[in-house]
């Protein structure tokens, strides 16, 4: 009993100091609102399947910055795009990375790797490096556009045996086209778009991201939920998955090793591989185990982004041009003015070509594929607007509540891509305020290849086809599904235009 006392008080005492600790904090600086939530759970109950359609309606009651707790985790929402672009840009105190496990190709190192995990001197080396070799290999240059149009050939082909047929299920076509041009100067190899290994993994890693929101993403803010329910959470699918991929790429790696020769490197494997050869210092995040991982990873961070949200992008681009009316004559009448519906479009045709650029942005803002961003994490106790966000707080940046307010777009719920044109529609205008591939010092490193991506892709695809959706099959709605917006299944019908 005395034991059992003891306990208690000295319980009591700690859970007394951290009260104090906190208040202590707080005090002196102004209080983030927010909605209350319960023990353990915090608000996740309140979450739904949709939490971005509940992040909007909290910015609507509580204003630009709100505090919301995710199972036990603190998180900060932040609505304001010019605070988005501040709290990103000016402090390394908010480019930290949170760490969800569950995710992660290595889950018991003792710090994240990859491009999208890692975070402070680790994760800044690595992505000068990363960036610095994909720009030696022809990142942002002719030669990679020319692989792109290399896969966009192969589609184009691969709807004209379709032969005015109906096309379902149109992101599995996209899948590995998307990623080819940027694997090639990653592995030297390439996908062929059929390849059913490698559709496999793409779709189970689809499919178990959808069922975690059909759980409420309980394993990404709970994590010890995956451990006591494996299955229930979806916690076992999803190692599966994650496992699955990690061989597919540790082979890659392997494959590379075995055939190194240093007179002769051959893409970003071979090079990195080289630089970890050179390295002795054993703090250098290029040494041993460690950075070998870390390149597993990070080949795992890009495949993953290139396969899903360019994608992802892509499907939905085909929905909306389609769906909305007098969108794809006038996306066709300027491409057809460039082209003379004689050759493809490239990079360079992109100056005179507003509408389409107008058009891409719009269906960017449209869709809103990561409607939080990823992310982001205080590494220390720091003020932002009069605001204390404490260490360890995640921090997301509200982007589809941004993408969609109306006292910054007028009528978000239209679809007009009119909105990036000047008056007289001649002059395309970019707007400060639509960050689809977030902003700041963690903005996304795949930004331009994966604009040129999705504006060779449509081009070049409406420069030959008109397409409509199957008459004999429902029309979709344009309401999103997933943990990455994606468009619910629809089905077309492509003409080849004369």
């Amino acid at each position: 009993m005395i034991a059992l006392a003891l306990l208690i008080a000295a319980v009591a005492v700690a859970a007394g100091f951290w009260v104090l600790n906190t208040a202590s904090k707080t005090q002196t600086y102004k209080r983030i609102p927010g909605p209350t939530g319960v023990p353990f759970l915090g608000n996740i109950l309140q979450l739904g399947k949709q939490m971005h359609i509940q992040f909007c309606k909290w910015s609507k009651q509580y204003g630009d910055i709100y505090e919301v707790k995710l199972g036990t985790q603190r998180a900060v929402v932040i609505s304001n795009p010019k605070w988005v672009k501040e709290i990103f840009s000016t402090d390394t105190a908010f480019s930290g990375r949170s760490r969800i496990q569950c995710f992660e190709m290595y889950p018991d190192t003792p710090f994240a790797l990859g491009i999208v995990s890692s975070e402070g001197e680790f994760w800044e080396t690595h992505r000068r490096f990363l960036l610095r070799q994909l720009r030696d290999f022809g990142f942002g240059k002719s030669y990679m556009e020319q692989l792109v149009l290399e896969e966009v050939q192969e589609v184009i082909e691969r709807f004209r045996k379709t032969k005015g047929k109906s096309v379902s299920d149109l992101k599995s076509v996209f899948v590995l086209a998307v990623i080819n041009s940027l694997w090639t100067i990653l592995t030297s190899k390439r996908f062929q778009h059929d390849d059913p290994k490698l559709n496999t993994l793409v779709e189970n890693l689809h499919k178990v991201l959808f069922d975690l929101v059909e759980t409420g993403g309980m394993i990404m803010f709970i994590p010890w939920i995956g451990r006591i329910l494996p299955e229930w959470s979806g916690y076992n699918k999803l190692r599966k998955v994650v496992e699955d991929n990690r061989s597919f790429l540790e082979e890659a790696v392997k494959e590379h090793k075995d055939a190194f020769q240093e007179h002769n490197l051959r893409d970003f494997i071979d090079v990195y591989l080289n630089e970890m050869n050179k390295t002795v210092d054993t703090t250098s995040p290029f040494y041993g185990e460690t950075a070998e991982q870390h390149l597993v990873a990070a080949l795992g961070d890009m495949f993953g982004a290139g396969t899903d949200t360019t994608s992802t992008t892509l499907t939905w681009g085909i929905l909306y041009i389609i769906k909305f009316p007098g969108v794809q004559s006038k996306f066709q009448q300027e491409i057809d003015l460039v082209t003379a519906n004689s050759r493809n479009v490239s990079v360079n045709d992109r100056s005179s070509m507003p509408y389409t650029s107008a058009l891409i942005e719009e269906i960017l803002r449209y869709s809103s594929i990561v409607p939080g961003g990823v992310q982001h994490r205080a590494t220390e106790d720091k003020v932002f607007k009069g605001y204390l966000i404490q260490k360890d707080t995640w921090i997301f940046p509200n982007l589809y509540h941004i993408h969609y307010n109306p006292e910054i777009w007028g009528d978000p719920e239209a679809f007009r891509p009119e909105r990036f044109l000047s008056e007289d529609g001649k002059v395309f205008k970019k707007n400060e305020n639509l960050m689809p591939f977030q902003t700041g010092r963690r903005q996304c490193v795949g930004e331009s290849l994966a604009r040129d991506t999705v504006f060779l892709f449509l081009t070049n695809i409406f420069r030959t086809f008109t397409i409509h959706f199957d008459s004999n099959a429902p029309k979709p709605p344009v309401d999103p599904m997933g943990l990455i917006l994606s468009p619910q299944p629809f089905s077309v019908v492509m003409n080849e235009r004369s």
